[in-house]
């Protein structure tokens, strides 16, 4: 493997629900939860049941949720998230809050020229604050306290 191309170790990550109680495990494959899951609940809630992929629905492009039935007949609720895409489904999401910001006439305001004027403005406007600036000390002349100017 390359310097700086580390792999992205666990791509699926699992949410288990028993009883109110919550648990995570991740895995970098589906094979490779069938192997987690079991172990996570015979660590939490000392069940013995299998990942069921029977009862597993497609929610979305990256969550799957279904459930288990242990060997003593509880069902344990389990949702399936592939991180790999949960970045790029943010920012999908994120753009369709925005609506049409960013875009159209409003912000449309010109090459760099524009932004040229748009700085030498601000350069004359500094000039000039710091002139005024300078006048007004000039002017402002301080008086002892016990001097009275009539």
């Amino acid at each position: 493997m390359k310097k700086g191309k580390k792999r992205w170790v666990n791509d699926l990550a699992c949410t288990l629900y028993y009883m109110g109680e919550t648990r995570k495990c991740f895995g970098h494959s589906i094979e490779h939860l069938k192997q987690r899951v079991p172990e996570a609940i015979q660590r939490q809630w000392k069940l013995n049941c299998n990942l069921n992929t029977d009862y597993l629905r497609k929610l979305s492009d990256n969550e799957y949720r279904g459930h288990t039935i242990a060997v003593t007949g509880q069902r344990v609720d389990y949702v399936i998230i592939d991180r790999r895409n949960k970045i790029q489904e943010a920012a999908r999401l994120l753009g369709q809050i925005g609506g049409q910001a960013g875009t159209g006439k409003k912000k449309v305001r010109g090459d760099s020229n524009y932004y040229r004027i748009l700085r030498l403005k601000g350069v004359e406007k500094n000039k000039l604050n710091k002139k005024n600036l300078h006048k007004y000390k000039e002017k402002v002349t301080f008086l002892p306290c016990n001097e009275k100017k009539y």
